[in-house]
């Protein structure tokens, strides 16, 4: 079925009793939120966020959170609502977008998704098994081994015993490296294993889509981005979130660099090389994540979601 197919049934969810939730997935500096925006005022429905780092309130230019203007053409949901303090995993993402598309589901036959974290999306479609608890001496050894080595024993650890979260995970993050490890030694299992094998019934059916193009125009939309960033005032947004450094919602690419310039580690130019370089890793990253799901059909041109539906 093509992609005008696909959009077809959207628009006529009387051929499937189930609404419908378009997913619009893909590298980051693609250009999901246009396309998303497009597409839902032509739909005239609402767009759910899946972004890990846009849902926080502090945050703001360093995650590409989408123009005042761009959220007033069409409702947002998950963006600019979580204290950067508060921890916020995919199952909380989970029952928030749950919730929302009950509420959305009741006066539209379609709603969107878009986002650039895979797991989101995924756990939202699909579900996501419970992570067990994890015995304290665990967590405690750990972080003293992190203190002493550094992240190359856990970048390390994970390479050897789950090689597919490779796929999906910042591994500039000690954070969530620790509790994928934590995960591993409690259990013995991969991380990547309590990713649901057998997906939760939903109340819609998702219609899945991801932006790309080639590999030097996306390294170069994230350069492009990433001195506009710096033109905004990027800077000064981390000046004011200096004190808050070591709070999981900021060891994410980007700002960690920009900390380590405050430091005297990097010039200013040195700097914005390496967040062009460690973001170009992180969006090949996410290209192999959504290409291990068969689900998702690829196009280059935005303006395929829209165009020509009937």
């Amino acid at each position: 079925m093509n992609l005008v197919s696909n959009l077809s049934i959207c628009l006529h969810p009387m051929q499937n009793k189930k609404p419908k939730l378009i997913v619009i997935g893909g590298p980051t500096a693609i250009g999901k939120t246009k396309a998303a925006i497009g597409l839902a005022q032509r739909l005239n429905t609402e767009i759910i966020s899946a972004d890990s780092r846009q849902i926080y309130k502090q945050l703001s230019i360093g995650v590409g959170r989408p123009s005042d203007e761009e959220l007033n053409s069409v409702k947002h949901h998950l963006i600019g609502n979580i204290d950067i303090t508060q921890h916020y995993h995919a199952a909380d993402f989970e029952q928030d977008a749950l919730h929302i598309l009950d509420t959305l589901y009741q006066e539209k036959e379609v709603a969107i998704v878009c986002g650039g974290t895979g797991l989101y999306i995924q756990t939202l479609c699909d579900g996501i098994d419970e992570m067990p608890e994890i015995r304290p001496e665990i967590r405690e050894d750990l972080n003293q081994r992190f203190q002493e080595e550094g992240i190359t024993f856990l970048q390390e650890l994970i390479k050897e015993k789950d090689s597919e979260l490779l796929l999906s995970i910042d591994i500039h993050n000690h954070k969530r490296l620790i509790r994928a490890a934590e995960i591993i030694i409690q259990t013995g299992l991969p991380f990547s294993s309590f990713r649901k094998s057998k997906k939760s019934e939903r109340n819609f059916e998702p219609v899945f889509f991801c932006l790309y193009n080639e590999r030097d125009i996306i390294r170069q939309n994230i350069s492009d981005r990433v001195h506009q960033m710096f033109e905004n005032g990027w800077i000064a947004e981390c000046e004011q979130l200096l004190p808050y450094r070591n709070l999981k919602a900021l060891q994410t690419v980007g700002y960690k660099e920009i900390f380590d310039h405050m430091d005297g580690k990097y010039s200013l130019e040195d700097t914005k090389q390496l967040i062009v370089t460690h973001t170009y890793q992180y969006a090949k990253r996410q290209m192999t994540w959504f290409k291990k799901d068969n689900r998702y059909q690829w196009i280059i041109h935005p303006d395929e979601l829209y165009y020509n539906l009937k």
